[in-house]
């Protein structure tokens, strides 16, 4: 399974979920989601890298907790992998793993997300603590697929909710929350 998808930094979310209401779609309740991740020793995740990266997450919905692990492997860039994910049942166990197979923590966030869809379209509508407020598109395809036409489709999404390619972001989140921690 290959994940395509564009992001781009707002200044908040509310006419987002206006316009995506407005166009009939559902917008989910609030889940807050704690990233852990991994990845090889000396790599420092940004660029065009394709290694491996591991994450442990841990999802909230109310009072019910899930944890998932996630390997990602770019293919192009960062918002293009390779992603297979499963239900893990103790974080603590798989983290000893992880650490045993000699990948290092690469980052540790938290974001609140709120999920819609249009079609086959996934949005996500994240706020992660100590970066702001982000709007992503996103779309599961075969992994023969066009990058180029799948990126300008989310991209035309997007732009339909007043979305500014300008306003692109190229890293994943833990790549950003790195950066942002040695400016700090």
């Amino acid at each position: 399974m290959r994940e395509i998808e564009v992001k781009a930094q707002v200044r908040g979310l509310d006419t987002i979920i206006d316009v995506l209401k407005a166009q009939g779609a559902e917008v989910s309740d609030p889940v807050t989601q704690h990233d852990v991740v991994y990845g090889p020793a000396g790599v420092d995740g940004e660029g065009d890298n394709t290694a491996p990266w591991l994450r442990i997450r841990t999802e909230t919905k109310g009072e019910a907790t899930t944890t998932y692990f996630t390997l990602k492997k770019s293919i192009t860039n960062q918002m293009d992998s390779i992603e297979h994910e499963t239900v893990v049942e103790d974080a603590a166990e798989l983290q000893q793993i992880i650490l045993h197979l000699g990948f290092e923590l690469f980052s540790d966030l938290t974001k609140t997300r709120q999920k819609s869809h249009i079609n086959e379209i996934e949005i996500c509508l994240d706020y992660v603590e100590g970066l702001g407020y982000f709007v992503e598109a996103e779309r599961l395809t075969a992994d023969d697929v066009d990058y180029g036409e799948v990126v300008n489709g989310l991209w035309l999404l997007l732009e339909s909710f007043g979305v500014s390619r300008s306003d692109e972001v190229t890293d994943g989140y833990d790549v950003l929350m790195n950066k942002h921690l040695r400016e700090v």
